[in-house]
């Protein structure tokens, strides 16, 4: 006999019932937080044509797509690597003449054909939001307090908002006279916060000096509100010096919240610097190597498909979410049956007709079809999470009642069983599906 291949493919994963219980409590967590700010869900195909979902995808990210031939047509299929494309062509197509802003949630799974990193595979599962038609600060300053309330709302501790404005370098790069690459290497540099290479490579492009002066101080333009200040002595030039403006304003609005104790402005953060239009933002929490969390202004993007319309948008990578929910000791709730029947008799009528009973009124209810001792039964439904026990049947017990047990409490009952037939909200008032209203 051949022997069975069970080895799951690079970048795959598997959740197993107490991780897929963790899951969907980040997800519907993140989902709650989503709604209670007004956004709708929207869903969105797993694949599309390639050249489709290219007119909205940068080249980096769509050299790692997934592809597939279309038997139908012969079109190159390729599986999303990024929701926010897919978003933006909804609106620019279906969703063109519905009133602004827009406000739309998602909750799905994309695909790169990227090397597995911290807590991130070639599958992985995002939660965020796109907020559509709003130019104003206000839109940037929603998006982040979002993130901010689903943190907090999942328990996480010692997390940091890192703000920065692509304008800014885009303004002092726009100075800058030099080819693609060097000024690719100047962002390399900066990526790094590698002050010497990025001495090194100022020095070969030789810009005016008040401009080199402006990229050797941006590692350094990292933190409050004094930040700006500093920054202001930088922004020589329109864009850069609109792109402070801009910042200023939302940080200025976060404060308003509350928020501002939770944000580090970094004006030399390029990450997202192709994609992003304006203000961008990463959540990190303490101990943990990679951002949970990123979003910020693309502009640009709508108008790919037709349709110039300003945007925003943030997304949370559950999967890393789950890595510092688990490192930080969150505990989350497991989720069992709401009753646990066994049944020691030969014809099962009493047993089958609880079960029946409990499920109607919207009760889990698991019946323990495996003849076992009474602390073996006992013992599986703790380890089902189960919260009430009941036994019907067993040694000492008279045909007509019960015993109900109690997990949580350790409490015992005896009760008659055409009793919790009649009326089970009676007798298991607190328990879910035993109101009978």
């Amino acid at each position: 006999m051949r022997p069975v291949l069970t080895q799951l493919p690079r970048g795959a994963r598997i959740y197993l019932p107490e991780e897929a219980a963790r899951k969907r409590h980040v997800e519907g967590g993140l989902l709650d937080v989503f709604r209670r700010w007004g956004y709708r869900e929207v869903v969105t195909p797993t694949f599309e044509y390639a050249d489709v979902l290219a007119l909205g995808t940068d080249a980096g990210v769509q050299e790692n797509m997934f592809t597939l031939v279309d038997r139908e047509t012969g079109r190159m299929l390729a599986l999303r690597a990024d929701i926010t494309p897919q978003v933006a062509r909804i609106v620019a197509t279906r969703l063109r003449d519905e009133p602004k802003p827009l406000r739309l949630a998602y909750l799905t799974n994309v695909f790169r054909y990227d090397e597995p990193r911290v807590s991130h595979y070639r599958e992985f599962y995002q939660a965020g939001v796109e907020l559509v038609g709003l130019e104003k600060p206000e839109a940037e300053v929603e998006v982040i307090a979002m993130a901010i309330e689903g943190l907090r709302a999942l328990g996480l501790g010692g997390f940091q908002i890192d703000l920065g404005h692509s304008g800014f370098l885009r303004g002092l790069l726009d100075q800058v006279k030099t080819d693609e690459a060097r000024q690719l290497e100047l962002r390399q540099a900066l990526a790094r916060k590698d002050v010497a290479a990025l001495e090194r490579v100022v020095a070969d492009v030789a810009p005016p000096a008040h401009v080199a002066e402006a990229l050797r101080t941006l590692p350094a333009l990292v933190g409050g509100a004094p930040v700006l200040d500093r920054a202001a002595g930088c922004a020589r030039n329109e864009r850069s010096a609109r792109a402070l403006a801009n910042l200023a304003e939302v940080y200025r609005l976060l404060t308003i919240y509350g928020l501002a104790d939770s944000v580090l402005l970094d004006l030399g953060e390029v990450r997202g610097f192709d994609y992003y239009s304006g203000t961008y933002f990463e959540a990190y929490v303490a101990g943990f190597g990679a951002a949970v969390a990123g979003g910020g202004r693309y502009d640009q993007l709508l108008a790919r498909f037709g349709y110039d319309c300003p945007a925003v948008g943030f997304a949370f990578d559950v999967g890393r979410v789950l890595a510092v929910m688990e490192a930080q000791g969150v505990a989350v709730a497991q989720p069992g049956p709401d009753f646990f029947i066994i049944d020691f008799t030969a014809e099962k009528t009493a047993a089958l007709s609880l079960a029946r009973r409990l499920r109607d009124g919207g009760a889990a209810v698991a019946r323990d079809i495996i003849s076992r001792g009474l602390e073996e039964s006992l013992a599986y439904a703790r380890a089902q999470h189960a919260r009430h026990v009941l036994v019907v049947g067993g040694p000492g017990t008279p045909g007509d009642r019960l015993r109900a047990l109690d997990l949580d409490t350790g409490g015992e009952r005896t009760l008659r069983i055409a009793e919790v037939l009649a009326e089970p909200a009676r007798h298991f008032g607190s328990a879910k599906g035993t109101d009978d209203g």
